[in-house]
């Protein structure tokens, strides 16, 4: 957990707003440091409750890394190595399905801090496009590069193919083991906001998770269908015995309450992991030591 000392002197008033600041702040201070050091990065804007002050403990950080276009795809690659490394993000980052399309693309982590899970989202903007996401969802700026860092605008040719890079990516089919960050992470938000007795979105979120058992199950037995959503599963799931015992799981899960508690959450999850050891094991056996510590986090509130 990252500490820090607040500045002296401090007015009273200050002293108690500096005590009661939302301890966020001092991640987003060191994603800042971290990341204005990467020489692809041009700017870097924080967004929603960080940016309006109504944070609170649950609140995630939010951070738009403008990168300059032809560097992105390298920094895409490397960013779970940045973040693993230099903050002790606890899985790999999730491809956000949740963003809106702002010209780059968003990605989701779970940081252990202050006894609970933090979650930063990460949105990476071609430089090129940054403009246009500012006017679009007004972003605070919190760092910029100096004119005498700025390198050569990029040609018309690698904003074309940095673009269509990301939608390849974004269309590329998931895996198992993405199947399975993804449900970790969808678990995450859906415990955060139960919790904030938030329903409308909680009943969105456990429909999320619904719809991840449901493609690790495809996944796994019909890795080569042509189907999508919820049409012909139970006819190319359903043909052998191990798939009808996977569609029994899953009409069991969708039998449940649309709003969970935090336990029934916990179950959805527990089902999913469970499924997936026995369609995918490989996948469960990949990430065994993350799963290990996400549950740690998740169900002990620290870890073990």
């Amino acid at each position: 957990m990252t500490t820090t000392t607040p500045p002296a002197p401090l007015a009273p008033l200050e002293e108690l707003a500096y005590a009661h600041r939302p301890s966020q702040l001092t991640v987003l201070a060191d994603l800042v440091q971290t990341l204005s050091d990467v020489p692809a990065v041009t700017q870097l804007l924080v967004r929603d409750s960080p940016a309006t002050g109504t944070a609170d403990r649950l609140s995630d950080v939010d951070l738009v890394v403008a990168v300059r276009d032809e560097r992105l795809l390298a920094l895409m690659g490397s960013l779970d190595a940045v973040m693993s490394t230099e903050f002790g993000t606890l899985l790999p980052g999730w491809r956000d399905t949740i963003v809106g399309d702002l010209g780059g693309a968003g990605f989701v982590y779970l940081l252990p801090h202050d006894g609970h899970l933090l979650q930063l989202d990460l949105y990476l903007c071609p430089d090129s496009k940054v403009d246009a996401l500012r006017r679009r969802i007004g972003p605070r700026l919190l760092w910029q590069e100096t004119p005498t860092d700025a390198g050569p605008c990029p040609d018309a040719g690698a904003r074309v193919e940095t673009a269509a890079e990301l939608a390849r990516t974004a269309a590329a089919p998931a895996t198992c083991s993405t199947l399975l960050v993804q449900a970790m992470v969808l678990h995450a938000m859906l415990r955060k906001r139960v919790l904030r007795g938030q329903e409308y979105i909680a009943y969105g979120l456990l429909h999320q998770l619904h719809e991840t058992c449901r493609d690790v199950i495809r996944t796994a037995l019909v890795p080569h269908s042509r189907h999508h959503g919820w049409y012909h599963l139970p006819d190319e799931v359903g043909r052998t015995t191990i798939g009808r015992e996977c569609l029994a799981e899953l009409t069991d899960a969708l039998s449940g309450p649309p709003v969970p508690t935090v336990a029934q959450a916990d179950q959805a999850l527990e089902r999913i992991l469970r499924l997936t050891g026995r369609v995918a094991p490989h996948a469960v056996a990949a990430l065994s030591d993350e799963v290990t510590a996400y549950r740690a986090y998740q169900y002990q509130e620290g870890p073990a």
